[in-house]
């Protein structure tokens, strides 16, 4: 009896060709999405801005609670904005805007309300436009408008202006 000895050989198909392309083509999506996510917000180098704000139309009991070193949040999420570092002017009382029965507007006050403006330390970052984003995702500018609270207190703050300190 004689044996025959075959060498078998290996073959290279298609479906060899299209598994080991899905297997570069999947490494190279990671590596891109991980350059991707870094690039945007995770390696982006945060500065510091002071954001001059104003707190209006609030209780006058509501002073003790807007202090150095209270931070605010924003959204059910509560994320936070930033941390209170300078109490400004106490507005004492509010003054409101009202329309008289000519459609004049003049100005008045609401007794037992009062209007802060404070100033608040944020991080963020800046855009290539030159917009600046708090925590990297937030827009904040001249005249935005935030639904703030601290835990104590809640109320809508305006930003007045916005200033890049390092």
């Amino acid at each position: 009896m004689i044996k025959d000895n075959k060498t078998k050989k290996t073959r290279f198909g298609i479906v060899d060709l299209i598994i080991i392309l899905f297997v570069i083509l999947a490494a190279a999506g990671i590596l891109m999405r991980l350059n991707l996510a870094e690039e945007i917000t995770l390696g982006a180098n945060m500065e510091t801005y002071e954001i001059e704000f104003i707190i209006g139309d609030i209780q006058e009991a509501s002073q003790d609670f807007l202090t150095v070193g209270e931070k605010f949040h924003v959204d059910s999420a509560s994320i936070e904005i930033g941390v209170i570092t300078e109490i400004l002017d106490i507005r004492n009382p509010a003054p409101i805007y009202v329309t008289d029965r000519n459609g004049n507007i003049i100005k008045s006050e609401s007794p037992g309300r009062i209007e802060i403006i404070g100033v608040m330390e944020s991080s963020g970052r800046t855009t290539k436009d030159g917009s600046h984003m708090i925590n990297g995702n937030i827009f904040v500018a001249a005249n935005k408008e935030f639904f703030v609270h601290t835990g104590k207190i809640e109320g809508m703050i305006r930003v007045l202006k916005v200033t890049k300190t390092g």
